[in-house]
């Protein structure tokens, strides 16, 4: 060859996706070689050899080596004269009508190491037998030909060792995955009838158990449906429209673009263009969905060297103000026409289908997701949701509607407040943007709802005994209601529980949980309070603003919880002796603040605290079992039972209250506070 094919292997840059693409276009030459016979049994051979065969190979297995070698056999007319003159000849136009660019073997070489073919063929009369091999250093070498007895034409065309490891990667496909990817590559054969019986062989080490797929069935499962033609900007376009089953793994119907009878690159989603397609159609009570086949010279005289893209633009972009007719043909122009065309042919059938899918998001919305209760009215957002997704999916592509629904009100609130002109049509539109806002914060609340419930299910579940017959330990119960060791400075309000003990601690400015009291104040205290909410931080902490001196370093209120592991009974305090009450476990730590030794007492960051009899003061403990001793005592002792059947005792000089409580009995009225918002967000209808 005159013309150095290295350079020529070099620039052609298969990509992952493209890594099949040498063996498919081997494929397709053999068609091409068939297509110029007049064998009635036209027949392609893949032989696939792996870099570690097995004894028994599985045509579907999941985990198998890459391929080595693959060999393609054909009963065509084989390498005469004529064709290996053409092989010889980089961008010969010997084969052009079939659609060849002459560089298809460079492709191959792109990928494999080697080429080597033995052709049996007819010619003058004769049969011969021509054999040689093709490599990028050597090019075409061990050339022979001779005359042979053979009277059957059959060529080999051997693609072997691939020199790309990311390429070779892969090529780790069972034959069913290649089968699909040769039906795909060269579905357009099928539709125009000029396929040939296309099988798949995975060879064993001794040749003896070799298993063989027959392409025929794939095909057989995507059924032509109908052919139209199609104008676009005075270019013809042919359109081959099949159908085939729904598949669990089929989502979208699609629009594949073929040049010179075989696929270009990959296929387009028609949902990208049309939302109507975003569905399969509805035929019969049976889901299908569409393949759409375009074929057009067009096409034809825009494919790129390597025929992996076309070179047409995506879109027009018309600053220079072009009429429509006087900009080039766009992927989105020929998009628009097949949309157009299918509308009228499909339309019913995909609005059926789209009304199923809506039905069934707005039930996963009512039952499972109550968050996005205001998306129920909106059919913009209900039309766009993909059909047949998990509730998984459903959930991350609502929530990220919302997200992105909630930035663009907010942005416009943001917008009018920084406006100085008001007329009827701004002001009109902020008051359906303030309308659009409080369905959005409906949401987060119900949102917030739904996480409540959740919690719920798993205190009770905690509370519960195991399997060896313990329980949680004391800190897991801690941590479901304040992640211990932390203050409200190091989380928010969102990521504690604290509404499980009493919705009004939402209200507590400074929070420490299972921190000793020396870490938020200079008491020199050995106490460490499961929790203590401090009314008023701002006076508490940082203290940056003095509302007068009667206020002044002054706390507003005070809460203590302590918290006992379930399963151990509070009588265990000092065991066998009911002689305590229960205010011993909390009345302490509010001595430490009242009574302590130190003159001033401030917090860790250097602030007064003021804590005085006159303190409104709350205590409470949290235990799982109350003995009858235990509670008879305390109620001797002035304890008193409540409606809710806990028990409580006031301390009328220090402005102290202090309550006992049950593990169950939190959960009961907790469930009982929220019960309301479940009952209406659950069982609720539209």
């Amino acid at each position: 060859m005159e013309l150095k094919i290295k350079n020529l292997i070099d620039s052609i840059d298969l990509n992952k996706s493209e890594a099949m693409l040498p063996i498919y276009e081997s494929i397709v030459n053999s068609i091409i070689s068939l297509n110029k016979t007049d064998n009635i049994d036209k027949s392609v051979k893949v032989f696939i050899e792996r870099e570690n065969m097995v004894d028994e190979p599985d045509l579907f297995g999941k985990q198998l080596p890459p391929i080595k070698t693959v060999t393609i056999v054909d009963n065509g007319v084989g390498f005469t004269s004529e064709n290996y003159d053409s092989f010889n000849s980089p961008f010969s136009q010997y084969n052009k009508k079939f659609g060849c660019k002459g560089v298809g073997r460079f492709t191959m070489l792109a990928m494999f190491e080697n080429i080597h073919i033995v052709s049996m063929y007819m010619e003058g009369n004769k049969s011969w037998k021509r054999s040689f091999d093709f490599n990028a250093q050597k090019e075409v070498y061990n050339h022979t030909l001779v005359e042979t007895n053979e009277t059957v034409n059959q060529t080999k065309v051997t693609l072997s060792i691939c020199h790309n490891d990311e390429l070779k990667k892969q090529t780790a496909r069972n034959a069913d995955e290649i089968a699909k990817g040769i039906m795909e590559h060269c579905f357009i054969y099928y539709l125009c009838n000029e396929l040939p019986n296309i099988r798949i062989i995975e060879l064993s080490k001794n040749n003896n158990s070799n298993k063989a797929l027959s392409l025929s069935d794939y095909f057989k499962k995507e059924y032509k449906d109908k052919e139209r033609d199609i104008e676009i900007k005075n270019e013809s376009f042919h359109l081959y429209i099949t159908k085939s089953d729904k598949t669990t793994s089929r989502k979208y119907n699609y629009v594949t673009l073929c040049a010179n009878s075989r696929q270009v690159g990959s296929k387009y989603n028609l949902s990208d263009y049309d939302s109507l397609y975003l569905y399969p159609i509805n035929e019969g009570g049976t889901t299908k969905f569409l393949d759409v086949y375009v074929v057009s010279s067009f096409l034809d005289s825009k494919i790129n060297n390597s025929r992996t893209a076309f070179k047409i633009p995506d879109s027009n972009c018309n600053d220079l103000g072009f009429s429509d007719n006087e900009l080039p043909i766009s992927i989105q122009n020929i998009m628009d026409g097949i949309s157009q065309e299918l509308s009228m042919l499909y339309e019913s059938y995909a609005k059926e289908t789209k009304e199923r899918n809506i039905r069934e998001v707005k039930s996963y919305i009512m039952n499972k997701a109550p968050q996005y209760r205001s998306f129920l009215f909106r059919e913009d957002i209900l039309n766009a949701m993909p059909p047949n997704i998990s509730d998984e999916k459903k959930d991350a592509y609502l929530h990220a509607i919302a997200y992105q629904e909630n930035n663009k009100i907010n942005e416009k609130i943001r917008e009018f407040l920084q406006m100085h002109d008001y007329n009827e049509e701004s002001i009109t539109d902020i008051i359906n943007t303030f309308k659009a806002k409080s369905a959005y914060d409906a949401n987060s609340l119900t949102d917030y709802v739904c996480r409540r419930k959740a919690i719920l299910t798993l205190f009770e579940r905690m509370l519960d005994a195991k399997e060896n017959g313990k329980y949680e330990l004391e800190k897991v119960i801690h941590n479901i209601i304040f992640p211990m060791g932390l203050t409200n400075r190091e989380i928010t309000y969102q990521y504690h529980n604290l509404w499980l003990l009493d919705d009004r601690l939402s209200t507590f400015k400074f929070i420490a949980s299972d921190k000793s009291i020396t870490s938020y104040s200079q008491i020199k205290s050995s106490h460490e309070p499961d929790l203590i909410m401090l009314k008023n931080e701002k006076l508490l902490i940082d203290n940056p603003i003095s509302f007068g001196d009667k206020d002044a370093g002054r706390i507003g209120m005070m809460v203590i919880f302590e918290f006992k592991r379930p399963g151990d009974t509070a009588h265990q305090k000092r065991k066998g002796d009911f002689r305590w009450e229960f205010s011993e476990l909390v009345e302490s730590y509010f001595d430490d603040f009242m009574f302590g030794s130190e003159k001033n007492k401030k917090n860790y960051r250097g602030n007064v605290v003021n804590v005085t009899c006159d303190t409104p003061k709350f205590g409470y403990i949290i235990m799982d079992e109350m003995p009858d001793k235990l509670i008879t005592y305390n109620l001797s002792k002035g304890w008193r039972k409540t409606p809710f059947d806990s028990y409580y005792k006031m301390n009328p000089d220090q402005n102290l209250h202090i309550e006992a409580i049950s593990f169950q009995d939190l959960l009961k009225n907790a469930k009982e506070r929220n019960n309301p918002f479940f009952d209406h967000l659950f069982t609720s209808k539209i």
